[in-house]
């Protein structure tokens, strides 16, 4: 279903919180990780949207090639952060969706 790009953005509201719900059930249930919020947080205290960063990161190919083409700074950007903010992406992805993309 998140491969249809037309579906998601037309839904996206409705899925971004399923999305969110899913992300929150695999850390706190399967994984026994209840610290992290969700949805994550910028250094600067603005909501991070998982679905949207899922998708850019996906678009791009996936969090190993994002990451060997040191794109975060491009997917920061996109998601309506600064370049600089490109790092601390690449840890929320990492921490919140990488782990649920091994898993599943």
């Amino acid at each position: 279903m998140l491969d249809d790009r037309e579906y998601v953005f037309k839904y996206k509201v409705d899925l971004k919180k399923k999305f969110e719900e899913m992300v929150q059930w695999f850390l706190n249930e399967y994984l026994g990780i209840n610290y992290r919020p969700i949805p994550p947080y910028s250094l600067d205290q603005r909501k991070i949207d998982l679905l949207s960063l899922y998708m850019l990161v996906e678009k791009e190919g996936g969090y190993r090639e994002v990451t060997t083409e040191n794109m975060w700074l491009i997917i920061a950007k996109d998601q309506g952060f600064e370049y600089k903010d490109g790092d601390y992406m690449r840890i929320v992805y990492a921490m919140y969706l990488d782990v649920l993309e091994y898993y599943y």
